[in-house]
């Protein structure tokens, strides 16, 4: 191992303790981070995170980047790329005055765009507080043979919300608002008049600066969306988040929760980027084959009916294999798709055991590698590695797994994405504290 570092590093001595707190810099300090992903984009690693203001799964959380071109030894400095409203931005855990995002996952795409997912939430705490949702409202509707977004008034009439910005009564009549649906503003004509995934009248940020709004008469509905970012520079400047959920979600299925599982996605060597997301009855696979523009899914996948986490990776022969978190500290569930992700089918665990985490899994020639912790209570960090087995006509088995894992290493470990470097290194992204501490370290395999 060499090159550990600390990427991200919080500054709130409720979050993270005072000895951790020391490795803050100019290039890496901000209040608290949580959620690590990372890629290798054509020789430029690219490091996302939840940049936030509370260690927490709500709050005002930015999507924040940094960015190495000499595999992981000097890094660029931290910057948000996503922001949400807010009325109020604190560190109060309790602040729920805050749109947030939460959760990136990242690929390259055939054309060489970085492209990320995210989750973003209005106002509210997201699943930690069910009763904020709007378990009942339509999100989304079709208008002229395309899904667009609906948004409400205070009486609950809704409003269609077309690509072009321009808001339509329910019976399709001009009504005098735009509003760009990604970023929720909300005009009357030419006057502001606040935005519509917040609630309430205007609030103070603590430190007197941050931008804060407040809430439109008309809103969205209040759920989780998926938004998209993309980058053509290898992560030096970023598109605006687009909202890529009517084209994904199963209304009746899914309900009011459609997630994105952080890490890494897959670009398939056929050219297919394939995201793992999850629901409250499973998990989804949505793609796409011309580099996001635009965006399909699967069914659930059976065999994770809970609430759950996954990673994908392609073997041999184009077989992806997945690996998703298990309900306590178990053998880790797995399963298999030979149609390029349409369907999957249940195999037999893989053999190591983790606790209830997210996990990450790449493939290198013909080893696959799953990091993970390895003790309850999410400690332990190791690297499980597995060898493809042939057959003596080449055809490939399955997966032999290796007693000896790549000790990551030791104490707490949680949520981690890992990227390949060259044939011979991985770079891993890993949370080494409960908060706001993000290590990167590379290991030769």
């Amino acid at each position: 191992m060499a090159n550990k570092q600390i990427l991200f590093c919080g500054t709130n001595e409720e979050f993270l303790s005072p000895e951790c707190i020391k490795d803050a810099d100019d290039g890496n300090r901000g209040v608290a981070f949580r959620i690590p992903s990372l890629v290798n984009a054509g020789g430029t690693l690219v490091a996302a995170i939840d940049n936030a203001y509370v260690p927490t799964d709500w709050g005002y959380i930015e999507i924040g980047i940094r960015t190495s071109n000499d595999d992981g030894k000097t890094w660029t400095p931290l910057k948000s790329i996503a922001t949400p409203p807010a009325r109020v931005i604190n560190s109060d855990k309790e602040n729920t005055a805050t749109a947030f995002y939460i959760d990136p996952c990242m690929t390259v795409a055939p054309n060489g765009d970085i492209v990320m997912l995210v989750t973003y939430y209005p106002e509210s705490k997201g699943l930690f507080n069910k009763k904020m949702m709007d378990k009942g409202k339509l999100a989304y509707a079709s208008f002229d043979g395309q899904t667009v977004p609906l948004i409400y008034d205070r009486d609950g009439s809704f409003y269609y919300v077309l690509n072009n910005g321009k808001v339509l009564d329910k019976n399709k009549k001009s009504t005098p608002y735009t509003v760009n649906f990604t970023d929720g503003e909300l005009y009357k004509d030419s006057e502001y008049v606040g935005n519509i995934f917040l609630n309430g009248a205007k609030g103070k940020a603590v430190d007197g600066n941050a931008k804060t709004t407040y809430g439109a008469p008309l809103k969205a509905v209040k759920r989780n969306y998926v938004f998209m970012l993309k980058s053509s520079d290898k992560g030096k400047t970023w598109s605006k988040p687009v909202d890529i959920t009517g084209s994904i979600l199963n209304q009746k299925k899914d309900g009011f929760f459609l997630g994105v599982a952080p890490g890494s996605a897959l670009t398939t060597k056929n050219g297919r980027m394939l995201f793992p997301l999850y629901t409250l009855n499973g998990t989804v696979c949505v793609y796409s084959d011309d580099n996001g523009e635009t965006w399909r899914r699967n069914e659930n996948i059976t065999f994770t009916p809970n609430i759950d986490e996954w990673t994908l990776a392609e073997g041999p022969e184009g077989v992806l294999y997945s690996f998703s978190r298990a309900k306590g500290y178990k053998k880790t569930p797995a399963a298999i798709s030979r149609d390029n992700g349409i369907t999957w089918e249940k195999t037999k665990k893989a053999p190591f055991k983790a606790p209830k985490c997210q996990k990450n899994c790449l493939v290198i020639g013909d080893r696959i590698f799953v990091s993970h912790p390895s003790k309850k209570g999410r400690h332990d960090g190791v690297i499980s590695v597995g060898t493809f087995d042939y057959d003596k006509k080449g055809k490939c088995k399955g997966i032999k797994w290796s007693k000896d894992d790549i000790k990551i290493n030791e104490g707490f470990y949680a949520y981690s994405c890992m990227t390949r470097i060259n044939d011979n290194t991985i770079g891993v992204l890993y949370e080494d504290q409960p908060s706001s501490h993000i290590a990167f370290e590379t290991f030769n395999v």
